[in-house]
């Protein structure tokens, strides 16, 4: 009796040992494997982060007290970077510099000071760099005007890259202090407006990031406008040749900012040369004209004159152009001497008709 009770007493010890062992080796059960051999924690939430020619690796720090270093791999495993593990902290990175634009796939393995490793962990990023760069797109400006008083200018923007990474603009101008600005506008915004110094002219260049995990932002070069579209919503037409009878065809619409409505000279009762003389309001620098015929005809003019003058008396001769009146695009006439002036006269010169029709006319200047 006494024999099977040592014998019970025993197994139970047993027993209690072999359950504590087991409680002692919880915590490093995941490093463990059948037939001995031993795996140090691996990289936790790695991360690979694409730059311009290098990306950056970062993971948490982990909770193997164990691993002591790290060793990433690329291009397989031909190239390599050793990652010393600090003590403290929660996350682990590092930045690999000096690569070639491309795709590419990281291993990254963490070791103990016994050359124990971990399970590797594949990364996959690229890296950016001048061919990416050559293929960026800079956001265009549909329209700038200036507002009376030459402070204020607002503008209205084309569409933004965003499939290729654009996510915003720059804008670079002189305040009304003389202070240069930097404002940055979101990739979706449409219009926006700033004060500026009377005189000056502003830049831009879009922002680009090639993805949303990239460390490096890319930029198109900085653009220089040269000109600004004139407010003409106070303009007025003090004298034209004819109009044909009907609200429909008054001289005024030349430029009421739609191309879509017409001045129509008299049909029969009118010849070349047709003319319009507008009143702007005040003196303005002037760049160039834009014109237009009345969207979808063909009535339009072969040729034009410009003239402009500060008093409506003494006229300057800025010359005579052609136009092409098959097309709907506005045409654009640049003025070398940049005439300073409050009225132009447009006058038509040949067409095809005896009458004229005419869609827009738009001066750009500052």
């Amino acid at each position: 009796m006494k024999n099977i009770f040592r014998y019970r007493m025993v197994l139970l010890a047993g027993c209690c040992l072999w359950g504590s062992c087991k409680k002692m080796d919880e915590p490093y059960k995941q490093f463990l494997v059948k037939g001995g051999k031993t795996y140090v924690g691996r990289a936790v939430a790695a991360i690979a982060h694409s730059g311009r020619n290098r990306v950056k690796i970062s993971w948490l720090r982990g909770s193997d007290p164990a691993v002591t270093k790290a060793r990433i791999f690329w291009d397989n495993y031909t190239d390599s970077v050793e990652v010393e593990i600090p003590s403290g902290g929660d996350t682990v990175s590092a930045i690999i510099g000096d690569l070639p634009e491309k795709p590419y796939t990281f291993e990254v393995v963490t070791y103990d000071d016994m050359g124990h490793s971990s399970v590797p962990v594949e990364l996959l990023t690229r890296a950016y760099g001048d061919s990416y760069q050559a293929g960026l797109l800079s956001r265009p400006v549909n329209q700038n005007t200036l507002f009376p008083g030459g402070t204020h200018v607002f503008l209205e923007w084309g569409a933004s890259n965003i499939s290729g990474g654009a996510y915003a603009t720059d804008i670079v101008y002189t305040d009304t202090l003389g202070r240069e600005q930097t404002v940055r506008i979101p990739a979706g915004t449409d219009t926006s407006s700033m004060d500026i110094k009377p005189g000056t002219l502003f830049r831009h260049r879009t922002v680009y990031l090639p993805d949303s995990l990239s460390i490096d932002t890319f930029y198109t070069d900085l653009e220089q406008n040269t000109d600004y579209q004139l407010y003409k919503q106070d303009w007025r037409v003090i004298d034209s040749s004819t109009a044909h009878p009907g609200a429909d065809n008054i001289a005024s619409h030349i430029i009421d900012g739609n191309p879509g409505t017409r001045w129509h000279t008299w049909v029969d009762h009118s010849q070349y040369p047709h003319f319009v003389t507008v009143d702007m309001q005040r003196q303005e620098k002037i760049n160039r004209f834009e014109v237009f015929r009345m969207t979808g005809d063909e009535r339009a003019c072969n040729s034009f004159q410009l003239l402009v003058s500060r008093d409506n008396v003494s006229w300057t001769d800025l010359g005579v152009f052609s136009f092409n009146r098959l097309t709907d695009d506005g045409q654009f006439y640049e003025i070398p001497s940049q005439p300073e002036a409050r009225y132009f006269k447009f006058v038509g010169l040949s067409g095809p008709m005896t009458y004229m029709v005419m869609g827009e006319i738009g001066v750009y200047g500052f």
